[in-house]
């Protein structure tokens, strides 16, 4: 009879140690299936931010191709810096590249415009100071951010008309 009582006892450790095997087996499983389920969500979710014209975003715009440059005199802004010193100033003469496939439709907004951008490029060029100008660096950062403010303003479009902004006279003092 004792061999009768310990019987079900060992039928019951060999049953657990199946049901153990059997609960770590799911666990690598479903593990597994966790980590497939995250690859494709970043997978779903990077596809249309790599590819947004397949799923109905804006398409590529064109990268602008210059043929023959124009230029579009813009005029010349003298500003007082913000300094310590009041007597600092600065004085921009500016041209606009343009192409030249373009350059009628680009007057004309200029002029519709001129105002704004004048009012704009004042109040821009007095907040700087002479460290903010000086340099090659200076001056490329200053014309990049003129171009793009420009472009912005003059063409809602997204289509950067304006090519580059020069600097025909350019002094601080």
């Amino acid at each position: 009879m004792a061999d009768e009582e310990n019987k079900p006892d060992e039928a019951a450790e060999g049953e657990g140690d199946a049901g153990k095997k059997k609960k770590g087996g799911s666990m690598i499983t479903g593990i597994i299936w966790g980590v497939m389920g995250m690859l494709l969500g970043a997978g779903g979710f990077s596809v249309p931010m790599m590819f947004p014209q397949l799923f109905g975003g804006e398409p590529a715009k064109p990268e602008p191709v210059v043929t023959e440059p124009a230029f579009v005199e813009f005029g010349e802004a003298v500003v007082t810096l913000n300094e310590d010193r009041l007597g600092h100033y600065l004085r921009a003469k500016i041209t606009l590249q343009v192409d030249a496939t373009e350059l009628a439709e680009v007057e004309q907004e200029i002029t519709a415009k001129h105002a704004i951008l004048k009012n704009w490029l004042i109040s821009y060029l007095s907040d700087l100071t002479l460290d903010d100008i000086r340099g090659a660096a200076g001056q490329a950062r200053l014309r990049r951010e003129i171009q793009n403010h420009f472009n912005s303003t003059l063409f809602k479009d997204g289509y950067d008309r304006i090519h580059d902004v020069l600097f025909v006279d350019f002094s601080a003092q």
